[in-house]
């Protein structure tokens, strides 16, 4: 039987060594297969390094399957990932209810090797076609960068990652200066190659593998910055408009200069203003899209083709009384 590409990473959870033994011989072709022995662990090894797939059993000591698939499905950041059940049990109404629950299958104890086999590739070619709809839903169509329905995503990701870490995030929201006036001026075709160029500038500014740039709208762009300080994150936004610049986009419509140029808002939300806002009850990511879209506004009113910095704000009430 033709086996699944190497790169598939599964993760096989039973509480009996002895199956996850059984299993692991029969799925030694993946280069990647780990192992847990209790539902926690198979959270935590979820979350280190999400899986392709899963194969869960049923009737577990400390979780029981259905909890930790339970589980899987409430968290945002693991409900996609597709849960196989394996049960000794023959009773219908347990492969049911996992269905119900939102497992792809089950396979029965013991295992008939080519039926593991053929359900593990069944679900993992799935799994890259539905990867692939989710790839293009998410990117704009111009640039190939993240769209601005990938931005929401990433910037609550990372906000909710970044508070688990005890750790700083910022945000760079980038806009293309004079640009209603350059459609005036030049052609469609000449629009979108300036748009394209400047999407393609700013990727290249942003050279860690967790760094997100995304198209927002028309002339607007957005980066998210994980585990970066403010400083650093003022240092990332002045390269990108660099970055730009080099590119020698004319742009007989701007009145800053005779090429495109771009105005860039920071925001960043270390720990301590973090707390600060929760205790407000006030959301982090709002505060610190807000705080951006302010510092934006702030190099734009300053004269433009610069990039200025602002603080995620607690709500006015609540900065008096703790001043």
């Amino acid at each position: 039987m033709k086996k699944f590409p190497v790169e598939a990473s599964l993760l096989l959870v039973d509480d009996d060594p002895n199956i996850i033994q059984v299993l692991s011989r029969i799925l030694s072709d993946y280069s990647t297969l780990r192992f847990a022995t209790s539902g926690a662990d198979a959270l935590q090894l979820s979350k280190e390094a999400t899986p392709d797939l899963i194969l869960l059993d049923a009737q577990m000591g400390d979780m029981s399957g259905l909890q930790v698939c339970e589980a899987l499905k409430a968290d945002p950041a693991l409900a996609d990932i597709p849960v196989i059940f394996v049960s000794s049990h023959q009773e219908s109404e347990l492969e049911v209810a996992v269905l119900q629950m939102g497992a792809v299958d089950f396979i029965r104890k013991p295992f008939n090797a080519q039926q593991v086999l053929a359900r593990v590739n069944t679900q993992l070619k799935l799994k890259r076609l539905s990867d692939d709809l989710r790839r293009l839903s998410r990117i704009d169509g111009l640039t190939g960068l993240a769209n601005e329905a990938a931005w929401a995503e990433t910037l609550a990701r990372e906000s909710a990652r970044a508070a688990e870490a005890g750790q700083a995030v910022s945000v760079v929201l980038v806009e293309i200066d004079f640009f209603h006036s350059f459609e005036a001026l030049y052609d469609r075709k000449a629009t979108d190659a300036c748009l394209t160029a400047v999407g393609d500038a700013l990727r290249r500014s942003a050279r860690r593998p967790g760094d997100v740039v995304a198209r927002l709208d028309r002339e607007r762009f957005a980066l998210v910055l994980p585990d970066t300080s403010a400083d650093d994150a003022l240092h990332v936004a002045n390269r990108a408009l660099r970055a730009v610049e080099t590119r020698d986009i004319g742009h007989q419509g701007s009145t800053v200069s005779r090429h495109v140029t771009c105005s860039a808002g920071v925001a960043c939300l270390d720990a301590a203003r973090r707390g600060e806002l929760t205790a407000a009850g006030v959301s982090v990511v709002d505060a610190l899209d807000a705080a951006a879209a302010r510092a934006l506004e702030a190099a734009i009113s300053a004269g433009r083709a610069q990039a200025a910095v602002a603080a995620p704000e607690l709500p006015t009430a609540t900065a008096a009384d703790v001043g």
